[in-house]
C-alpha cells in the first residue's frame, strides 16, 4: 500500500512539474524583446527573403507597438542606407520554428511596393492618419 502511494505521489509530482513547464513556455513565447526583433530577417510565406527589420515604432500614448520599419534590401541600416525601408504592421508578421525569422503574410512584392519610409518624416508618420493608411494598405486593421 505504501509503495503504490508513494507511485502516485511521485506520478502527480512529475504531471504537475510537466503541467507548470509547459505553462512557463507557452507564456513566455507570446513576448518578445524588442531587441530580438530588430535584425531580424523576414521571409515571405514561399520562403523568400523579403529583408531585415531595421526599426520599431512604439505608441507613446498606448505603449503598443505601432509597426516595425523594414529594410527590403536587407543590408542596409538607419544610417548607412541600402535598399528600400518601408513601414510594416505586426500584425503582418507570422513567426517561424526559426527564432531569428519571421514571415509576413502578405506576398513580398506587396511590402516591396509598399510606400517608403523616411526617418526625417517620424512626425507625420506617427499620425492616426498614415498608421490607418499603411495598415489599410497591408489589409489589416490598427489594435
Amino acid at each position: 500500500m505504501k509503495t503504490s502511494t508513494l507511485l502516485v505521489a511521485t506520478l502527480l509530482g512529475f504531471a504537475i512539474a510537466t503541467t507548470q513547464g509547459q505553462t512557463q513556455s507557452s507564456t513566455t513565447t507570446s513576448y518578445v524583446q524588442t531587441s530580438k526583433i530588430v535584425g531580424m530577417k523576414v521571409k515571405d510565406s514561399s520562403g523568400q527573403e523579403v529583408g531585415v527589420v531595421k526599426d520599431v515604432v512604439l505608441d507613446r500614448n498606448t505603449g503598443c507597438m505601432a509597426y516595425t520599419v523594414l529594410s527590403t534590401g536587407g543590408t542596409g541600416t538607419r544610417v548607412t542606407g541600402g535598399g528600400k525601408t518601408v513601414a510594416v504592421p505586426w500584425t503582418v508578421y507570422t513567426t517561424t520554428s526559426d527564432p531569428s525569422v519571421m514571415t509576413v503574410r502578405v506576398e513580398r512584392d506587396r511590402v516591396y511596393n509598399a510606400p517608403a519610409f523616411d526617418y526625417a518624416r517620424i512626425d507625420e508618420y506617427s499620425s492616426s492618419g498614415y498608421i490607418n493608411n499603411i495598415y489599410s494598405y497591408y489589409g489589416v486593421t490598427p489594435g
